[in-house]
């Protein structure tokens, strides 16, 4: 018998998948679907794939929304002949073959069988990411591999990063091990971005020793001259960048491997520099990630100036995020210019400095790296927090402190007509022992704007460049699909992944967490200042109306005929996770 755990992620991988089909009703999947009851006590899902054939999986019905939870058991395809077990891989490719499955191109099944070799490969290093951490708790990378074990919640497909079809292991943020800068030489008048005088970021990125090292280099190539700029490059995007379909941007000197050195982050695109822990470079990286090749195109770095000083002037426009929130500084980036167009530049060869505010005695932690549970079922990060001996009450206090902090947060920007992309990589809290002592955004390009909103509370609306050949996510027209994105990413994803972790842990239905959502958002109505003309709507949306928007990822990915730089995604709607918890539980 092939048993689906046949590493210790396989069942949260299949349990992503069942949550993931189920919660988007992939291609009606939930009309395929029937509960039973088994001998044992255990329920037996039934997904009808044909008239013949059926996928049997063993679990426990659960109440919320998410009603099953797979057990360790294997999937059982039953059919015209004997019953067999399948593991995970093969229980997606044996749903790929159903009668009603839309997709014919084994996109999914390609995916989820990289997803699953590299949760297999995350598992490994799990036991060495947890020791550092508890041996260097004060550094960022610690958290930031602890969060590379979770990766987006509720998405089978996160994990699977294709390098082009290469290993990809080298450059994983779970090995924690560093990678040398490949660097170029590239003519100033070729580039696009921050001041181009002196070399700022072989000035930012290397000790003296290393920058002796590549003016040396620089020198013996010709390239020392003021003419160019020396530019760090992931040696991975370097190995396959090809300079022959460029002609006026071709002119550049290879100066090869080093010096310097970075260490992989969750992210993969982000490295933390050696060295210098205020620091992060951020590089063009060509892999294909959540359905998004992760290059960095100019317009997304000029975006991003933008909304970052959109967001300072709301900072000093509202008392509470002048106290509560910090932004990283990203104003600094170059890029080699590949088009006339800004819009157009795919941004495959670009770099940006993005450096962290300074917050003596707080220790800096990824939300993303909150709802990460071990393989023994522990969860780290609360753990670390509150301690291992910690009552489950204190968790759920924190769980709460930390829901206010973002909902507080993800409320007052929404009254001035923006909303930053708060799921959990973007958002990382400032911690003082147990207390959040601020938020602190990144990756300020997916800031989204309601012009009408903005202008009616006399705030700047930030000049973005757009391509509009793609779709445009950052300007939605209304309040209303501004607070969508408050409900999908700040808590369908990063709220609820966290209590989901710690019902899980503790045994409790989802509805305990959702209540403390739903209480924690009504208290943070009553506070912040809502405009008269959406406060009553805004209320109603969030606690009265039967559904929600809900973020859709499979069904865009299966169905993008060509990946490009955005991650694919629809809304669809959901059932309001807060309806069914009252403030009196």
């Amino acid at each position: 018998m092939q048993s689906i755990t046949t590493h210790p992620y396989a069942r949260r991988l299949t349990q992503d998948l069942f949550d993931a089909l189920w919660l988007e009703d992939l291609y009606g999947f939930r009309k395929h679907c029937v509960f039973d009851s088994a001998s044992n006590g255990e329920t037996v899902l039934k997904v009808a794939l044909d008239e013949l054939r059926s996928l049997h999986w063993s679990g426990r019905r659960a109440a919320g929304l998410r009603p099953f939870r797979v057990s360790d058991r294997p999937v059982v395809l039953h059919g015209a002949t004997h019953p067999t077990d399948l593991n995970a891989v093969q229980s997606v490719e044996a749903l790929q073959s159903a009668d009603w499955w839309l997709d014919r191109s084994g996109r999914f099944s390609r995916f989820f069988r990289l997803a699953y070799v590299q949760a297999a490969f995350s598992a490994e290093h799990e036991h060495s990411i947890v020791a550092k951490l508890t041996a260097a708790p004060d550094d960022l990378l610690s958290w930031e591999a602890l969060s590379c074990l979770k990766d987006r919640p509720f998405h089978p497909l996160a994990r699977a990063k294709d390098w082009d079809g290469s290993d990809g292991t080298a450059y994983s943020p779970e090995t924690m091990t560093s990678v040398p800068l490949h660097w170029v030489a590239l003519l100033r008048d070729n580039l696009r971005g921050s001041a181009m005088t002196g070399q700022p970021l072989a000035e930012l990125l290397l000790d003296r020793i290393e920058r002796d090292t590549l003016s040396s280099t620089a020198h013996a190539h010709g390239a020392d001259g003021d003419a160019w700029l020396w530019l760090p490059v992931h040696p991975w995007q370097w190995a396959r960048f090809d300079w022959d379909e460029l002609s006026a941007t071709a002119a550049h000197i290879d100066l090869g491997p080093g010096p310097g050195s970075a260490i992989p982050t969750a992210s993969l695109r982000s490295l933390a520099i050696a060295g210098n822990s205020g620091m992060h470079l951020k590089v063009s990286l060509s892999i294909n990630a959540l359905g998004a090749i992760r290059t960095l195109p100019p317009r997304y770095l000029h975006n991003a100036v933008l909304a970052g000083a959109c967001l300072e002037s709301l900072r000093r426009k509202d008392a509470w995020l002048a106290s509560n929130l910090l932004l990283c500084d990203e104003n600094q980036w170059w890029a080699l210019r590949q088009h006339d167009a800004l819009e157009a530049d795919p941004g495959e060869l670009a770099c940006l400095i993005r450096r962290y505010p300074a917050l003596p005695g707080t220790r800096l932690i990824p939300m993303a790296a909150l709802p990460m549970t071990s393989a023994d079922g522990a969860l780290p990060a609360f753990d670390h927090l509150l301690g291992c001996a910690a009552h489950e009450q204190e968790a759920w206090m924190l769980f709460s402190d930390i829901a206010r902090a973002l909902l507080e947060l993800g409320l007052r920007c929404f009254a001035q007509g923006v909303m930053p992309e708060l799921h959990g990589q973007n958002v990382l809290l400032a911690f003082q022992g147990k207390r959040i002592a601020a938020l602190v955004l990144r990756d300020h390009d997916t800031l989204r704007i309601c012009r009408p909103l903005m202008q009616a509370q006399g705030v700047t609306a930030p000049a973005y460049v757009i391509d509009r050949g793609t779709p445009n996510t950052l300007e939605p027209d209304s309040p209303r699909e501004l607070l969508a994105y408050l409900q999908t990413l700040a808590i369908e994803v990063n709220l609820y992944a966290i209590l989901a972790a710690l019902a899980e842990r503790y045994g409790r239905e989802e509805a305990h967490g959702w209540h403390i959502v739903r209480t924690v958002l009504e208290d943070c109505l009553a506070c912040v200042p809502l405009p008269d003309e959406i406060a009553a709507q805004t209320k109603t949306l969030l606690l009265d109306e039967a559904d929600w928007p809900f973020k859709q990822v499979l069904a865009p990915l299966l169905g993008r005929p060509s990946f490009g730089t955005g991650m694919p995604s629809a809304m669809g709607r959901l059932i309001n996770p807060l309806l069914t918890v009252e403030r009196n539980e």
